[in-house]
């Protein structure tokens, strides 16, 4: 497989080399670009996540983990509780959070949601050097956010104008260059962003095109899997603020990969070398006004299209989704109660189309309409103040029907109610304790629903046993998955010190399952199990005022069992740390850490007799601030390049050394 080269180092160089010699200067608060509010993605209310009853981690742009990342796996591999499966491979990563697979687990893309079903190709693409930020929320939240948001959601934000602006500013660009050794990745993105005020009211907007090559990529224990690719991405984004309080915006995302690799790009070893040409594009757009009358009233409204297309030599699979949705927060005062209402709905249509020998991958359409409000009440008065506590009652629903139909007329209808109720307790600013009940779902894919083509060629298991060709069997009587969440969990600071933590206990019914009848030649998707998942998230946090170092722990594990025969069930996670220490050097605005990831040993889910090992793996990073204009991330990941495997049992990231410079003026 071919290395891959580009010119950029060169021009990296010698842009930088005088400014890397000038002395570098402290980066000051007014340097500071400022962010809008930080809207939570488990609550769709502008909070602090220390006040939301769920656990919820936020990656910023400025993280070595994001701004260094070429793929998915590089910014989420460090949360524990959450594994992104596959080799290392773009197209290959699919997500697992408390114990549910790709399906489970909603991803969102500028508030877009990401669900193409390929089989074993993965369900989003995105380049993460257009990315700002990334918020992770656990726990059912099919009441906000509907089908697959039973074990969390993932939310990738891009970044805007607003954000590179600084102070005073009216343009910019901003030149980054990136790598990976793991990969032999090279890849550069140049963004052009700007804000005028015109007679008709300021617009702004931003242009970034980014373009990345890579060849073989480097597992755990020097294991290498092959990959030849290149990727292409282009974001445009713009606004026009009208008045005080109406905006108008839009923004296309392209995502473009060409690539050698194997058939199963989750797979690590191919046999005879059987690789196959694959071009994956992605295309979110978006139409959107904002409607802002108050600081505590916000009403987005936005027309969306997001097509994803995987073509092979032989074989095509497209789909697209046409939506329309509007969602809000208003907060209202009743003097000694207080009331925060998030709402919205929307309505979409999807489109599957296969071609040429696409397999598993039907002509379907799916309508789906939603509406969601959801009310918290807050009343009472801190104990120090004299009262006895301050407590939040949170009720919730969201309606979600979807009617789905292939090409030869075959229906599946079904409406789902998923409610959500939830009480906190709050003694003083410091401490809070929350519990709840939420019920959430996941609807059927069309190619669970109707998939009706060859699965797979029939062979001779000797000289007398042989098996015919085997074939889907649709079935659109499939029920949706189903679950019923309790969590409880508390939130505390205390001096330097912070705290948050939660237990869950999750109950699912009717698991879509796969099964293969090898002597019938039939494979059909059934609602079979019965499931009981549980397990814990917690965060510790330690921040010394006055002090330049940091520090954290983060712990998840999430066990599970069939209802019915009591065998175990789901994605399931072994006990996980991720520890950090950070020291931070205020001149010249130098960051230095260390992350260790820790596992148990545990068995794999794809065989209860294997058991795999447990690991300890660290990684150092660097962040540094050189002058106002220059900085730098390094991430060198699994230092020792010790092997270790995933619970689905694909094998880890090795070591690898990620950097990104950026040069801003």
């Amino acid at each position: 497989m071919k290395r891959a080269t580009s010119c950029t180092g060169a021009l990296a160089l010698f842009l930088l080399s005088p400014l890397a010699q000038g002395q570098a200067a402290p980066m000051t608060p007014a340097m500071q670009p400022e962010l809008p509010p930080l809207v939570v993605t488990g609550t769709r209310t502008p909070t602090d996540t220390f006040r939301a009853p769920l656990i919820i981690d936020v990656i910023g742009r400025d993280d070595p983990a994001l701004s260094t990342a070429s793929r998915v796996e590089d910014i989420l591999a460090d949360q524990p509780g959450l594994h992104v499966a596959g080799q290392g491979r773009r197209n290959g990563q699919t997500l697992s959070l408390r114990g549910f697979d790709r399906s489970g687990v909603l991803v969102r893309l500028d508030g877009v949601r990401q669900d193409i079903d390929t089989g074993h190709i993965g369900n989003f693409f995105v380049d993460p050097a257009l990315l700002r930020e990334v918020q992770i929320a656990r726990g059912a939240l099919s009441s906000l956010y509907g089908s697959n948001a039973m074990g969390g959601v993932v939310s990738f934000e891009t970044v805007d104008a607003e954000d590179l602006l600084r102070p005073g500013e009216t343009r910019g660009a901003r030149l980054s260059l990136r790598g990976a050794t793991a990969s032999d990745e090279l890849g550069a993105t140049l963004t052009l962003f700007g804000r005028r005020d015109t007679a008709a009211g300021p617009v702004d907007g931003l242009l970034a095109i980014g373009r990345s090559e890579s060849g073989d990529i480097r597992r755990a224990g020097g294991q290498t899997t092959p990959e030849d690719a290149s990727l292409n991405s282009l974001l445009a984004k713009g606004g026009w603020r009208l008045s005080d309080d109406h905006r108008l915006f839009a923004n296309w995302q392209h995502y473009r990969e060409n690539a050698e690799q194997p058939p199963n790009p989750q797979s690590l070893t191919v046999e005879n070398d059987a690789l196959r040409d694959r071009d994956t594009t992605s295309d979110n757009v978006q139409l959107g006004h904002r409607w802002s009358p108050a600081a505590v009233t916000q009403l987005d409204t936005r027309v969306t299209l997001s097509r994803q297309e995987v073509e092979e030599p032989a074989a095509e699979r497209t789909l697209q989704r046409l939506g329309v949705q509007s969602d809000g927060y208003h907060r209202l005062e009743h003097g000694w109660l207080s009331q925060t209402l998030a709402f919205g709905a929307e309505a979409s249509r999807a489109t599957q189309r296969p071609g040429g020998t696409a397999s598993g991958f039907p002509d379907a359409d799916i309508d789906s309409t939603a509406f969601y409000l959801d009310d918290t009440l807050t009343v009472g008065r801190y104990l120090d103040d004299g009262g006895v506590g301050e407590f939040d009652l949170g009720l919730g629903a969201r309606h979600d029907h979807y009617r789905a139909e292939d090409n030869e007329g075959r229906e599946s209808d079904e409406s789902r109610l998923s409610p959500r109720l939830r009480l906190a307790w709050r003694p003083s600013d410091d401490l809070m304790f929350y519990s709840g009940y939420a019920e959430a779902f996941r609807a059927p894919t069309l190619s669970e629903l109707y998939a009706d083509e060859r699965h797979f060629g029939g062979f001779c298991m000797g000289p007398f046993v042989c098996v015919p060709d085997n074939f889907w069997v649709p079935n659109p009587d499939l029920k949706p998955e189903t679950s019923k969440s309790w969590e409880s969990g508390l939130a505390w600071r205390f001096g330097d010190w912070g705290l948050r933590a939660s237990y869950f206990d999750t109950r699912a019914e009717d698991f879509i399952d796969t099964v293969v009848d090898i002597f019938a030649g039939t494979t059909q998707d059934v609602n079979v199990n019965r499931a009981q998942l549980w397990g814990y998230d917690a965060r510790l946090d330690w921040s010394p005022s006055g002090a330049p170092v940091t520090a954290f722990v983060g712990l998840a594990e999430v066990s599970g069992r069939d209802r019915d025969s009591g065998e175990p069930l789901g994605s399931l996670t072994p006990l996980e740390a991720l520890t950090g220490l950070d020291y931070h050097l205020a001149h010249p605005n130098l960051v230095l850490g260390w992350r260790g990831r820790f596992a148990q040993s545990f068995n794999e889910q794809a065989s209860d007799d294997e058991t795999l090992p447990g690991y300890g793996l660290h990684d150092l990073q660097l962040a540094w601030q050189f002058t106002p204009m220059l900085s730098a991330s390094l991430k060198l990941r699994n230092v020792a390049d010790k092997e270790w495997y995933r619970p689905d049992g694909s094998l880890g990231d090795g070591r690898s050394l990620l950097a990104n410079v950026s040069l801003q003026w």
